[in-house]
């Protein structure tokens, strides 16, 4: 594995999904924390400019939005490394699940009606007895949340080939999509039609019908090994804000609240697995999957699309521009606007992030590392390598070689406009190797 991280011994080392190494504060970082004492908090809006808002992850908003306004968009020469490293301490890895969250209860009843507090003790998957429907009712153990043309889909065919993994359709799509009454089958229409027929509503939107798809596809396999785990491949699930939140919280200026805050709000104690790729070949990744024909039309497409997102951050918080999803499929490489409402939401302990580069250069060791993340039983190096050895999934590799190679203009179009959001990236994770060498 090739690595151009900071790897200096006397800086926080945070690695996500592991226990937190501290060795130390050099005189940097506390002048650093000093500064954000002295000089930043007191600029920040008062709460009332941010309704229904947590404390801490508004504070959090709120410093982002401050730091941006003196960031250029398109090049690296006004941003300060140091900075998104401000918000580091607030990102914690134990959070109440009461504080500040009371407005989203009163928005979805339902949810917090149905899905009980605590799950059975008896079981590694987080399951309960339904006594109304006398069912043993079952949630993912995990979730794999993104991002889209990542390497999800090989991630995933890996992952369930670990004998206490159960292999259930990736993508049911019910937390971003099908909740809000989306009903498209773009895959699983099989798997939708059966989980439809067992429910017996107008669409998906019911938690019943959530419900329903783990008990199709791995209630049987849960009952006899309550060992075994589930989990959720909706690459949907890491892009994608609440619904109407401009309606159900008049007057904010951003999102106050996010669907990870409302899934962790459900459910805390889930595992959060992110998988990230070079910005630029994502895009050109997604460009053909999506229907475009070559590089010559990506170029097309990334100069009319980067000049839309450019003159929507000019109005609006990058975030805002992040979430509302205009501007094709230039705003899924913006990776750090929603890993971190994530992190503030389930905190480090409970987020991993995985480097597409490593995954094919070292599946053993990913590998490893994923399942010491999801405390699955540990298999042999030969067993790990008889999983990811198998085709790589979804890879489009006859087609990208058709399309042809990406022209030196348009890369350098990208790559300028997705630095600022790389090195913020690279800040938060506190690893250089998410600058991806944009130089």
């Amino acid at each position: 594995m090739s690595s151009n991280s900071n790897d200096t011994s006397t800086c926080v080392a945070l690695i996500m999904g592991q226990k937190k190494l501290f060795c130390g504060l050099t005189v940097a970082s506390v002048f650093v924390l000093g500064f954000y004492q002295l000089a930043l908090r007191p600029a920040l809006p008062d709460d009332g400019d941010w309704s229904g808002t947590r404390d801490v992850p508004g504070v959090l908003l709120q410093l982002e939005q401050k730091l941006s306004e003196n960031r250029d968009t398109s090049s690296s020469s006004n941003y300060k490394p140091g900075a998104d490293l401000l918000a580091e301490d607030d990102i914690s890895s134990n959070r109440s699940t009461s504080d500040g969250y009371e407005p989203l209860k009163k928005i979805y009843p339902e949810l917090y009606e149905k899905i009980p507090k605590t799950f059975h003790k008896r079981y590694k998957n987080p399951c309960f007895m339904d006594h109304e429907s006398k069912k043993l009712r079952c949630l993912p153990y995990f979730y794999l949340v993104g991002m889209p043309k990542c390497g999800t889909t090989d991630l995933w065919a890996k992952l369930v080939g670990h004998p206490q993994v159960i292999d259930v359709p990736k993508e049911p799509h019910w937390w971003a999509r099908r909740r809000n009454g989306w009903t498209k089958t773009p895959i699983h229409q099989g798997q939708v039609n059966r989980v439809r027929q067992m429910t017996k509503m107008k669409d998906d939107s019911s938690i019943e019908w959530y419900f329903n798809w783990f008990e199709a596809f791995a209630g049987s396999q849960l009952k006899k090994n309550k060992e075994a785990v589930c989990g959720d491949g909706s690459v949907s699930t890491g892009f994608m804000s609440l619904e109407n939140w401009r309606g159900n919280f008049p007057g904010s200026k951003e999102p106050p609240f996010s669907l990870a805050d409302l899934m962790y709000t459900l459910q805390p104690s889930a595992k959060i697995v992110f998988i990230l790729r070079e910005p630029v070949s994502r895009y050109f990744s997604a460009h053909l999957y999506n229907g475009g024909h070559n590089a010559k039309s990506f170029s097309n497409a990334v100069e009319k699309n980067v000049e839309c997102m450019q003159t929507c951050i000019k109005n609006r918080s990058d975030r805002v521009c992040a979430y509302q999803q205009a501007c094709d499929q230039v705003f899924r490489g913006m990776y750090i606007i929603y890993l971190s409402d994530w992190l503030k939401a389930y905190g480090r302990d409970q987020v991993h992030v995985v480097r597409l580069d490593d995954w094919m250069d070292e599946p053993v060791e990913e590998y490893k590392r994923l399942l010491d993340f999801l405390e699955l039983d540990p298999i042999s190096d030969e067993a790990i390598r008889r999983i990811v050895k198998s085709k790589v999934m979804n890879s489009q590799s006859k087609k990208k070689k058709s399309a042809g190679a990406v022209s030196n203009s348009t890369k350098k179009l990208l790559q300028d406009f997705y630095r600022p959001f790389n090195q913020r990236l690279a800040a938060l994770l506190n690893d250089n190797r998410f600058l991806w060498d944009y130089g």
